[in-house]
């Protein structure tokens, strides 16, 4: 109870006392009371209705001055609360933002290393092709033992008996096949340069030849990617689906399957979207895609 109203109580309590006398009087018959003493009552009683009116007006000010305050604190906190929700929104957004940077970052990086294979080998290539050989029917000096011939010189080489010159040495046919390492290259240097189709060509070479390389996996990825680059979604799909079932614990696996996610979304379909990233999850419970999955289920719900 506030300090007025325990005034204007013990106010009403010393009037009362004072009015008692006349108020017994009046009530007892008794004919004491003059004008005077009526006079002092009402103006006790208009006195005490001017403080308790006072009062009123005094409590309800403050009453709604409190209500004032109350309401510009809810307010302040509504907007606290909104712009604490819109924040975490921001972040969620940035982080999913900077996985999926990480993501392709992770793709320009594999492709710059298979340009720079390709590099070496071209390198290699004209390397070996570079060493001098001797005209046909001569020999350099250091073929023949030492003293044979002056220094500086070349000998004819004599043919044989026959007439027939020996056989080159040659590669064989498998010795001139390109093994995986050539092929996951060349399919990468053509999808670099656009060439989704050749691509596939050399990618589909290598899983045929070679089908346990440790190059299997990321050709078939990127035979899924360059049919995702011309936008055949369907042949995609089955192709990152071969990923994760042929390759199940590649690396190239949680991106494979978080990427038919995203190709079944646009399609339409949104319950098969959730169902595959749940499998992400559940799957590859530590990777990046897994964290993207779990921010983007959260929007399909």
């Amino acid at each position: 109870m506030g300090a007025a109203a325990l005034g204007l109580r013990h106010t009403l309590r010393s009037r009362v006392w004072r009015l008692l006398p006349l108020v017994v009087l009046g009530a007892t018959g008794g004919c004491f009371a003059t004008r005077g003493d009526v006079r002092l009552v009402q103006g006790d009683i208009s006195s005490l209705r001017a403080e308790i009116l006072k009062n009123q007006l005094e409590q309800r000010d403050a009453l709604t001055q409190t209500m004032r305050m109350l309401q510009v604190a809810s307010d302040s906190l509504s907007k606290v609360s909104a712009r604490t929700v819109s924040i975490q929104g921001d972040l969620r957004g940035d982080m999913r933002a900077i996985r999926e940077q990480m993501l392709q970052v992770q793709t320009l990086l594999g492709q710059s290393q298979a340009t720079i294979a390709r590099l070496r080998s071209e390198i290699e290539a004209r390397s070996a092709a570079a060493v001098v050989t001797p005209p046909v029917g001569m020999v350099p000096v250091g073929a023949v033992p030492v003293g044979a011939v002056p220094v500086g010189t070349v000998q004819p080489i004599v043919p044989p008996a026959s007439g027939r010159t020996p056989p080159p040495a040659v590669d064989s046919v498998a010795a001139r096949a390109p093994g995986p390492n050539q092929l996951y290259t060349d399919g990468r240097d053509q999808l670099t340069r656009g060439s989704s189709a050749t691509a596939r060509i050399y990618f589909q070479e290598l899983l045929t030849n070679y089908p346990a390389s440790d190059y299997a996996p990321d050709a078939q990825f990127w035979i899924a990617e360059s049919f995702a680059k011309e936008k055949k979604l369907p042949a995609a799909d089955a192709a990152y689906a071969a990923v994760v079932s042929a390759h199940p614990t590649s690396p190239k696996a949680p991106t494979a399957l978080y990427k038919r996610a995203q190709l079944v979304l646009q399609q339409g379909s949104t319950p098969q979207a959730r169902q595959l990233l749940e499998q992400v999850i559940a799957r590859y419970p530590r990777s990046d895609e897994a964290e993207l999955a779990a921010e983007q289920l959260k929007t399909l719900r």
